[in-house]
């Protein structure tokens, strides 16, 4: 006997089919996409200039030169798409030099405004950025909403004799 129920679990059962097919066919396209991605870097990196490749050629001949060094000096190069985390880091070093410079606690706004400014990178989200910062240094504090300051250590030193002596 044919009813609605068992209906519904033939039309359940053919979403999940479709769901696994479209799911392959875009596993496959980003593979492929990666794929091109990696040849269209290598092919740039072929064109390099000759002084590029002059300057490679001497910085690899040198670290083949010192065996005893090899896992210490070895490039760290990943093939494919250049990494994120150069940008994070210069925006990083960037915010925390900013705070370093204050002697009052800046408006996240504002420091938000310099970051971009001196990196010419965006930041989407000051708060997650920021606390992903506060993370990664622990002198950086955030007072009341939206205000950051960096504790510098002589700072922390005077609160830790006052609290102490």
């Amino acid at each position: 006997m044919f009813n609605e129920r068992l209906a519904l679990k033939m039309r359940l059962e053919q979403m999940k089919d479709a769901e696994e097919k479209l799911l392959s066919k875009l596993q496959k396209e980003r593979a492929e996409i990666f794929n091109r991605l990696r040849e269209l870097d290598a092919k740039s990196e072929s064109e390099k200039t000759t002084t590029e490749k002059i300057h490679y050629i001497d910085s690899h001949n040198k670290m083949i030169d010192t065996p005893s060094n090899i896992s210490e000096n070895a490039p760290k190069t990943r093939k494919g798409r250049p990494s994120r985390r150069s940008k994070t880091t210069k925006m990083r070093e960037t915010a925390i030099t900013i705070l370093k410079e204050q002697d009052a606690p800046i408006r996240g706004s504002v420091l938000q405004k310099q970051i971009e400014e001196r990196t010419g990178f965006r930041i989407a989200n000051m708060t997650t950025f920021m606390n992903t910062i506060k993370k990664t240094d622990d002198n950086i504090k955030k007072l009341g909403r939206g205000l950051y300051y960096y504790q510098k250590s002589d700072t922390i030193r005077n609160n830790e004799t006052r609290i102490l002596g």
